[in-house]
């Protein structure tokens, strides 16, 4: 609400509809991923980095994870919609977007500047079902090129994991 007048925001609707996404959206898992690079201890954050969110394929491309906290401290917005890969549905997109408004009316209202290309891997879940490893940030990766093992699943149609 707005401090001053007491109104409900727009800021307000969209705290709601994040806070009423499931915790194996993708979108949260990038956003826990974001609050984790936030750790000041450096080994801490590369252990639960690594471990609980990447995939293991692509732990030697992160690096120490700099260039993500660089992308991430630049401002960027997680938006809540994502992007669902064609015939993949065990690979899915999450668009970091430039803008100051909570909801965009078209996806070209609110181009991407980057893209977080994550998989579902729920043989290397750290936590039951939040089984997304995110693999990459920059461009979309094709599923053929992304690491799947489960191949198929569709995690919006595993009901309440």
């Amino acid at each position: 609400m707005d401090d001053e007048s007491g109104a409900w925001t727009e800021a307000d609707d969209a705290a709601l509809a994040y806070e009423a996404l499931p915790g194996w959206h993708p979108a949260m898992i990038v956003d826990v991923f974001r609050t984790g690079l936030g750790f000041e201890d450096s080994v801490a954050r590369q252990k639960v980095l690594s471990e609980g969110f990447v995939t293991p394929e692509s732990i030697d491309v992160w690096g120490d994870f700099s260039r993500a906290q660089a992308l991430f401290g630049t401002g960027l917005r997680i938006s809540i919609t994502p992007l669902w890969a064609r015939d993949a549905p065990d690979v899915a997109y999450v668009r970091l977007v430039e803008t100051d408004e909570h909801f965009a009316k078209s996806m070209t209202d609110a181009p991407a500047t980057a893209h977080v290309t994550l998989v579902w891997r729920p043989e290397i879940a750290v936590v039951p079902g939040t089984s997304w490893r995110l693999h990459h940030i920059g461009e979309p990766v094709h599923p053929d090129q992304v690491p799947r093992t489960a191949i198929g699943t569709d995690p919006r149609k595993l009901g309440d994991l």
